[in-house]
């Protein structure tokens, strides 16, 4: 792997040095950082090398991303560069409905959404790609996130972004998203794994929508022991949802335009503090594809999502960690 960096002017400077140490936090919009940082010794460092440069794969990986501010740290003699990565400038964003509608619509072919929400808001660093990708969206958006927004509505048609950088742009296309659950990633066979299963979870959201008083819209979701979501009372109880074993949160969203928008709300907030893993060296994956994950060593196994990859070291000895969420 070979790093670039530029100038503010996005005229190539040099190569990223081997010893340098780089940190990039990848993810989708609740799975990573998506920023980067950069240590440079501070003899080597160049003022060229400043905000509004960008960093990138040499390869066309999806790798780099914008400078936007760095520290002198005298006492170790280096300066620290830090930056967004293409998802993170992304996630700066968000898309609104056009005047007069309800909704933003996204419809149509995968890509040609990715260049209507694109193509003209990041002064042409990322852009969607011009090829059609051959499967169409159906999804209404109203002022979400746009890295949120764009997940989402690619999720619906099993598609997840690609990002590659070429001819001086990022850019994002829609991909099919890799489920391949008949595939085990466990410690028994080589990958490192850091588990978590933490029992104070939420297990219970009480969603509040539209209305007021006893008019007011309420949806009562359950977290089930295998992952799985359900309204009914009865089943979260048999499942030994109650007393002790039961942890309750609120979700209010008065401006949900319907029931399904607030179960979607309510979810998202049920699954954010469920199991998680870490899991290195694995390849054939990447992030916004589903695999089976096990710890043989404490019994937890999940299925679950790449949510973001984390790169750390120098370019000569990196590391590479995927981080496995909801």
């Amino acid at each position: 792997m070979a790093l670039i960096y530029t100038d503010s002017n996005r005229e190539d400077i040099d190569y990223v040095q081997k010893h340098w140490n780089i940190d990039f936090d990848i993810g989708l919009y609740n799975g990573g950082d998506n920023d980067f940082e950069i240590t440079v010794p501070s003899e080597e460092w160049t003022d060229r090398f400043n905000d509004y440069s960008i960093v990138y794969d040499e390869d066309g990986g999806e790798l780099g991303g914008l400078v936007k501010g760095k520290t002198s740290d005298t006492a170790q003699e280096n300066v620290i560069i830090w930056g967004l990565t293409w998802r993170g400038i992304i996630k700066q964003d968000y898309i609104e409905p056009p005047d007069g509608q309800a909704y933003y619509e996204a419809r149509g072919d995968a890509n040609s959404f990715l260049r209507d929400v694109l193509d003209n808001y990041f002064d042409g660093l990322i852009v969607g790609s011009e090829e059609l990708c051959g499967v169409d969206v159906n999804y209404d958006i109203r002022y979400i996130n746009k890295l949120e927004a764009i997940e989402k509505t690619l999720e619906k048609s099993n598609l997840k972004t690609k990002i590659e950088f070429i001819n001086g742009r990022a850019v994002v296309s829609a991909v099919n998203m890799i489920s391949d659950i008949d595939v085990e990633l466990s410690n028994d066979y080589g990958y490192d794994i850091m588990a978590k299963d933490l029992k104070n979870g939420i297990n219970h959201v009480i969603c509040l929508g539209q209305g007021e008083l006893t008019e007011r819209t309420i949806v009562h979701l359950y977290l089930l022991s295998n992952g799985t979501i359900t309204q009914d009372k009865e089943q979260a109880t048999a499942d030994g949802i109650y007393g002790l074993y039961e942890t309750k949160t609120i979700y209010d969203n008065s401006n949900a335009q319907d029931i399904s928008e607030l179960i979607e709300g309510g979810s998202d907030k049920l699954i954010s503090n469920e199991k998680s893993l870490t899991i290195n060296n694995v390849t054939g994956v990447d992030i916004g594809d589903v695999v089976n994950a096990r710890d043989y060593i404490t019994g937890i196994f999940m299925t679950k999502k790449i949510v973001a990859k984390v790169f750390s070291g120098c370019l000569d000895n990196l590391k590479i960690e995927n981080k496995v969420g909801d």
